[in-house]
Order: C-alpha cells, then structure tokens, then sequence
C-alpha cells in the first residue's frame, strides 16, 4: 500500500509549540499512521542565535517515539530533522555547528519570518548553498517577498526546493481561492506537500485530504511527487 511522506511535523514534545507532553506525542502518531502516513520527519523549530536547540532531549523523545511506534506495530518510520529559522546569527552559528537536516540528507527545512524581504530569503539561500545544503523552504505561501516572479527567479539561480502547507490546499479551499498558488502548482513549482502538524486538533495532519484535491486538480502524477508517495 502506498503512503504519504510528511517532511515537517512538531510531534516530538517537550521542544516548542507542537506536542507538549508525551501523550499528545502519541496522538499525533497515531492520528499520522491513520492518515495513512509512512515517514515522518521530526522538525521541531529551531532559532539559531536566539534561543539553544536542546539536542539530548530531542534525541531521547524521538527515541521514545520509535519505541511507541513498536509496541504498536506501526509501519510508520521516523527521522530526525529541524524547521531552522533563519537570522542574522545563523552564518556565524554554521561556522561551528552542522546544521540539522532532513532524515540525514542535505536537506535543510528554512523558515522566514513572513515579512522579510526577498534580498534576505536570496542571501539566506546562497548561504546554505556554500555550505553544501539544499535550502527546502518551508511553507512558502506565508512569504509576500515570494509573490510575482521572485519565486521563480529564485528556483531558476539556486538549486532551492519549496514545500506548502497541507493547510494552505485545504481550509476554505484555499487552493481554488488563492490564484498565485493554484498558477505555482500548475507550474510544478512546488517540490513539497506536508502537514507541519502540531497537535490533533487546530494544526492536524491531514495528508490524505490534500492529495485527494491536488490529485483531482493538478493530476495524480504530481499530485504523488508532492506527498512522496514511490
């Protein structure tokens, strides 16, 4: 059977605004393998310079995730990863650290804050890049900076991937209301679908209602690709 690969999700606890405690952890892994998700990557935020990444308990929570994941049975495999937000210390940070990347590939999750302009989302970009990671902006809907053309500009001078929020297809039919999206779609700009799930209630997973629209509008094909289904 296929499933669905979500590259960001706060389900970890004890790190930020997702899960707060260990059973909220639970609930969200067992609301991601009803949705039909097969991988999932841990993203907690992460904010160089301004507030420390607590790495020992990220590790021992996700640990604890995984061994939940056997007691039930679940065929839902869990990665390490980080939604890195980008700032002004993060040049200097990356002179001593490695940077958390997706499920050990050189993926970096990046986030903005949303009114940055689009200069600072092109020098963050170059960044990464010299340092050998491939920026995967995360949920690029929020970023005015990316409207008109300075979305496609920037995909066709950086090797640069962008992923949208399942929320951003769904709620209100976002998708058929917003016509810069729908056209970003239609183009294929996009690289990536994921829930950034923070909780089972108003930041849920729902992979499963996305693809079924980006599948009846954009084709099953794509609509595959942008929830990693192989």
């Amino acid at each position: 059977m296929m499933k669905f690969s979500d590259i960001h999700s706060h389900f970890v606890y004890g790190m930020d605004d997702g899960a707060q405690t260990v059973q909220d952890m639970k609930a969200m892994l067992d609301a991601a393998v009803a949705d039909g998700v097969g991988c999932l990557i841990a993203t907690p935020h992460m904010t160089p310079g301004i507030q420390p990444f607590n790495e020992e308990r990220f590790w021992r929570h996700l640990l604890e995730a995984r061994a939940y994941c056997r007691i039930r049975e679940y065929s839902l495999n869990l990665y390490a990863g980080a939604e890195v937000l980008y700032t002004p210390a993060l040049e200097h940070y990356m002179s001593s650290h490695a940077l958390p990347t997706l499920a050990d590939s050189q993926n970096v999750l990046l986030e903005f804050a949303p009114a940055i302009p689009f200069a600072e989302i092109a020098s963050a970009v170059d960044l990464l890049e010299r340092n050998a990671y491939v920026p995967v902006l995360a949920h690029v809907e929020r970023y005015k900076a990316l409207s008109g053309g300075n979305i496609y500009r920037l995909k066709e001078q950086h090797s640069v991937l962008y992923q949208v929020n399942c929320s951003a297809v769904i709620d209100g039919e976002g998708l058929f209301k917003d016509m810069q999206l729908r056209r970003w779609f239609r183009d294929e700009l996009i690289d990536h679908v994921a829930s950034d799930s923070h909780d089972c209630r108003l930041r849920k997973t729902r992979m499963k209602r996305a693809f079924t629209i980006l599948s009846k509008r954009f084709g099953v094909e794509y609509a595959r690709r942008l929830v990693g289904m192989s």
